[in-house]
């Protein structure tokens, strides 16, 4: 009966004399240049008896005897390892799972060793040697090279390295096939070595939600010669195995070869870190809002209440008096009950403010003339204890003057009280920024504005105090009837914020205190053209991509208030067919935004439903929107295909200036 044969050599000449001889001694032979080679043959093929070389290309024969050992159909084959280190690797050589290792001599040897070969293995009737009974051929006169020895020592040392990496590591050929996975790789996909080597990468695991990303770049960057990486990133982790892990897909060209590595992390410890820190800067941040509602709703019981004493008294007084209450007195008792009846309107006006819809009146004004007005009002003209500077003309803002100028008075107030003798400078000036800003610690999104800073040279604030200014009744002014209402930075914020604007205070202790108001500006900075903000919007169409149904449903009652005509869908397959039916109706010239909640309840990563938005509508401009403000498509949203951010929440100027923005880009 014939012996079947498979030899295994990436040298032909010596792959084609090895194959004559079996073939003499009556042997059926198959080749293969390379260890992978013969994975694919032993596929449909079972060779009786196997000859390997160790040093070859792609998978090599220690590997190639590690996966026959621990395959079924394979494990019981005679395997004969023929190379020519053996002299220099005998450590090496005891622990690869073979029956007879042979070192390539002369022609002459390499026969007689065949032929040796053969008699075992017939002596043997197919049974497996153990690896310590394995026999060692090497013919006479063969000595170990030194150059051999020093680059074996070379790999070792570095396939220890690979082997102790916290990284998984995957080496792939040209086709994108597994050539190698060092031990972490290994452990990260639950699997051993013989079950992932020749495996297409795209078919190694379950790659997820990234499977279509793996098997595009495998096609298209690997065997199409496209040389683009892919990354899974930290932020959107894939979890296999109980892990969370990110990767990195890169192909390599190196002169004529192409070959490409997977880099695999694990950032399952640091990753569940961060997520329980969020959640409990999420908690602390809920009480602290909690804790700011209930100092609020205390102190606004508190000065109604007064306010309430107050005309309460006053009546009663009147209504016990009688007819012996002189009319004097009547119309001094009737005088206070008014001014505490205003105090209580004031207060009411100042709450109301808190809301997105407090602000009902806006229009367009000159920044530079409403603050030297509001300014030289609140002084008196006494123009010793201000100074202003103005660094820019002709800036346009878009603004509720009776709101704003009384913010500006309460931050007078606040510098006055602060320093009652010195001066308070006040200046102007425009700020672009194209990403996110965070000053003296505070958030200021991307976007044009008018800046005005407001300086005393007080006692200043201390640090760990600083941002406490904006809570509601955090004074440490008196508290009575007339004086000592605590919203007065309360106001100031929410004022600013309804506007689409955002305060900074910076202050250094014991020096001074600057409160500085950003206010989007709508005209176009430095030497642009002017953009009116109401002619762009009315009428515009806008699509939005909103899951959450109470912010939806107050986006429809904002989209309504600005004359604009939109749609909110909750999904992205809502979103693609509904800008494929509004494509067909909008005209040539006209343009369509969309704002899309970056949250993945949308129906998956917001970068690829942006991505798929614009396969529908190339020119379509995309604002992101998101509550998260260090989400990397908020830092810098044009790197991920976006036009601008909208941070949440928002209200209606900063939606209206946000879509008047990107109109106007």
């Amino acid at each position: 009966m014939q012996i079947r044969a498979l030899v295994v050599d990436n040298d032909p000449v010596l792959l084609k004399l090895i194959a004559t001889l079996l073939t003499r001694e009556n042997c059926v032979v198959k080749t293969a240049v390379n260890g992978l080679h013969a994975l694919e043959i032993l596929e449909n093929y079972s060779p009786d008896i196997i000859f390997t070389d160790l040093i070859m290309p792609q998978v090599n024969g220690e590997q190639l005897c590690k996966i026959l050992r621990r395959t079924g159909n394979h494990k019981n084959t005679f395997i004969v390892v023929l190379s020519a280190i053996i002299l220099e690797d005998r450590d090496r050589i005891k622990d690869i799972d073979c029956d007879l290792c042979i070192a390539k001599g002369n022609l002459k040897e390499i026969r007689s060793c065949l032929l040796e070969a053969l008699v075992t293995f017939n002596a043997q009737k197919r049974s497996v040697i153990s690896t310590s009974s394995k026999s060692v051929k090497i013919p006479a006169g063969l000595t170990p090279s030194v150059v051999t020895s020093e680059l074996l020592s070379e790999k070792n040392h570095l396939t220890k390295i690979l082997e102790n990496l916290n990284e998984g590591i995957i080496d792939l050929n040209e086709r994108g096939m597994v050539l190698d996975a060092n031990r972490a790789a290994l452990e990260f996909l639950n699997s051993r070595e013989e079950n992932i080597i020749g495996r297409s990468i795209s078919a190694l695991c379950d790659w997820g939600e990234f499977q279509g990303g793996v098997t595009n770049w495998n096609t298209r960057q690997v065997i199409g010669r496209g040389f683009a990486p892919f990354e899974i990133f930290e932020q959107n982790p894939m979890e296999l195995n109980g892990r969370l892990l990110t990767a990195s897909f890169i192909p390599v060209a190196d002169k004529d070869t192409v070959f490409a590595i997977c880099i695999i992390r694990d950032i399952t410890r640091q990753y569940r870190a961060e997520e329980n820190s969020r959640e409990l800067d999420n908690a602390v941040k809920l009480i602290k809002k909690m804790d700011a509602m209930s100092c609020m709703a205390g102190g606004v019981a508190h000065d109604f209440n007064n306010l309430l004493t107050v005309i309460c008294g006053n009546i009663d007084i009147i209504v016990s008096k009688g007819e012996k209450c002189e009319r004097d007195e009547i119309k001094k008792l009737i005088e206070h009950a008014k001014q505490a009846a205003l105090a209580a309107v004031d207060l009411t006006r100042k709450i109301s403010g808190f809301s997105n819809f407090g602000i009902v009146s806006r229009e367009q004004v000159d920044i530079e003339k409403l603050l030297t007005d509001a300014v030289a009002r609140f002084f008196n003209s006494k123009t010793d204890r201000y100074h202003i500077e103005s660094k820019t003309k002709d800036c346009l803002v878009h603004i509720d003057l009776d709101e704003f100028s009384s913010a500006l008075e309460n931050i007078l107030q606040n510098a006055v009280d602060a320093d009652e003798n010195g001066a308070v400078n006040i200046s102007l000036d425009c700020d672009e920024f194209e990403i996110r800003q965070i000053v003296h610690g505070q958030y200021v999104p991307a976007g044009r504005y008018v800046r005005v800073d407001i300086q005393d040279g007080g006692k200043g604030i201390k640090k760990e105090h600083l941002l406490r200014v904006f809570d509601p009744y955090y004074s440490t002014k008196e508290r009575g009837f007339e004086k000592g209402i605590g919203l007065g930075m309360t106001a100031v914020y929410s004022t600013l914020r309804n506007h689409g604007g955002y305060v900074v205070i910076d202050s250094e202790e014991g020096c001074w205190t600057k409160v500085s108001l950003y206010i989007p500006a709508y005209k176009k900075l430095f030497g642009r053209s002017v953009s009116h903000i109401e002619s762009p919007l009315t009428g515009q169409k806008i699509l939005l991509i909103e899951p959450d149904k109470e912010m939806g449903q107050i986006a429809e009652i904002m989209v309504k208030h600005l004359g604009l005509v939109g749609l909110v869908t909750p999904t992205r397959a809502g979103a693609l067919t509904a800008l494929r039916e509004m494509k067909n109706d909008i005209s040539e010239g006209e343009e369509l935004l969309v704002l899309l909640d970056l949250s993945e309840k949308q129906g998956g990563s917001a970068e690829e439903t942006c991505r798929l938005l614009h396969d529908v509508w190339q020119d379509l401009k995309v604002i992101a929107m998101s509550s998260n403000l260090l989400d990397p498509i908020m830092a810098d949203s044009k790197k991920f295909g976006f036009a601008a951010t909208l941070p949440k929440p928002y209200t209606i100027d900063s939606l209206r200036h946000i879509l008047a923005a990107s109109l106007c880009e």
